[in-house]
């Protein structure tokens, strides 16, 4: 038995659960979380409309940590090679921020 971690894009959440219900992987904890990676948050230009500077003036904002999604699965070993897969073909933009993947080994607990 293996765990299968996987912090990917906000906005990837709906399409990564329609292509693992379709492998059969319905089971899955899922967390909002805030992160960021080599992408360091997110840089952009706001136009300032009141305040000390002038009306009509841009500048720019930053934000530090960004929205993401967690996803946690417990999987039989059998089962992690196309668990993975598919978050990859699903996820994958080539683009920095588009997420990891962690398997870790899930012993059982001797009751």
């Amino acid at each position: 038995m293996k765990e299968v971690i996987a912090i990917i894009r906000a906005d990837k959440w709906q399409p990564t659960k329609e292509a693992l219900d379709a492998l059969g992987v319905s089971e899955v904890s899922s967390f909002r979380v805030l992160g960021r990676g080599l992408q360091r948050g997110l840089r952009y230009l706001r136009r300032v409309t009141a305040g000390r500077v002038g009306p009509g003036t841009t500048i720019e904002v930053s934000i530090q940590f960004l929205p993401k999604r967690m996803l946690s699965w417990l999987v039989p070993d059998e089962q992690v090679d196309q668990l993975v897969a598919a978050l990859i073909r699903v996820n994958q933009t080539g683009n920095v921020g588009d997420g990891k993947i962690f398997v870790c080994p899930a012993d059982s607990i001797p009751g």
